[in-house]
């Protein structure tokens, strides 16, 4: 139940860089107590988690970087240097800095990667761990076949020739190229989340991967799925429970993309959870 006297008023995000091995990292964060880091998914950056943050500031000391490489961090020149192991060190050497030795994760998609693996990394840092749509649990390069595709130059060529040979289509259907096209667009915006994702080779992404040590992971887990989640979004919450049997799965109003559209949902969530 939550309490009557809950202040309703929100604190003002501060908005923070900091110089760091790999280069500048931008954050925001808000609030003393307990330290909950907030990691963004594959196609955002910390500001995916800016109206969570605002609910839970009152209560949590909260952090949302933006991933080196995303949003306002900085881009590194040379494209081999980005991993998940080097996302996990420059958020270690941040907390470090920071003087944080607790920490609640909190991380969506390729965030959750990233937090899986820190929890991995430094489990006596961790209170607790909550992912959404988790990436990283299996090696599955048929999965990202069709994105592969889409980024390469040829894809730009095929695009505009289909464009100019597909018939008008029926009301309220959006043509496969436009959908590819979107899609395209997407992921050059993001070209570290691609990297990260589809474009290592397997001996380089295989390490990192963090499905069959999840197991070893003692403390609290949640997932949270929207009820209307995609079949993708399902499949890789049944990954991670299956992995780690011990972790809450908690369904939220929504579909995919909860932190961006569900705020109240998470934020309730986690204050309970946290609590």
């Amino acid at each position: 139940m939550e309490p009557l006297f809950w202040p309703k008023a929100s604190l003002p995000v501060r908005n923070l860089r900091r110089q760091l091995k790999h280069g500048q990292l931008f954050w925001r964060e808000v609030g003393r107590g307990q330290t909950v880091v907030f990691l963004h998914g594959s196609w955002h950056d910390g500001d995916q988690w800016s109206n969570v943050l605002s609910q839970l500031g009152q209560q949590y000391h909260c952090l949302a970087p933006d991933l080196m490489g995303f949003g306002e961090s900085q881009r590194l020149k040379d494209k081999s240097a980005y991993s998940i192991a080097m996302q996990v060190n420059t958020l270690a050497e941040l907390l470090e800095s920071l003087r944080l030795d607790s920490v609640v994760l909190v991380g969506q998609s390729l965030g959750a990667w990233v937090a899986a693996r820190y929890a991995l990394s430094h489990p006596e840092q961790v209170k607790a761990l909550c992912v959404l749509e988790p990436e990283g649990l299996s090696y599955d390069p048929k999965r990202w076949q069709q994105a592969r595709w889409l980024i390469s130059p040829l894809a730009g060529l095929w695009l505009a020739v289909a464009k100019l040979f597909t018939r008008k289509p029926k009301p309220g259907r959006v043509p496969t190229w436009l959908q590819n096209t979107r899609l395209r667009q997407l992921f050059k915006r993001y070209p570290v989340a691609c990297r990260l994702l589809f474009q290592r080779r397997r001996k380089v992404l295989e390490p990192e991967i963090v499905g069959t040590q999840l197991a070893s992971l003692s403390m609290p887990m949640a997932v949270l799925q929207g009820e209307g989640a995609g079949e993708i979004s399902q499949q890789l919450t049944q990954l991670f429970t299956m992995a780690a049997p011990g972790a809450v799965v908690k369904v939220l109003p929504g579909n995919d993309e909860l932190p961006s559209y569900e705020a109240d949902a998470i934020a309730k969530f986690l204050r309970h959870w946290i609590s």
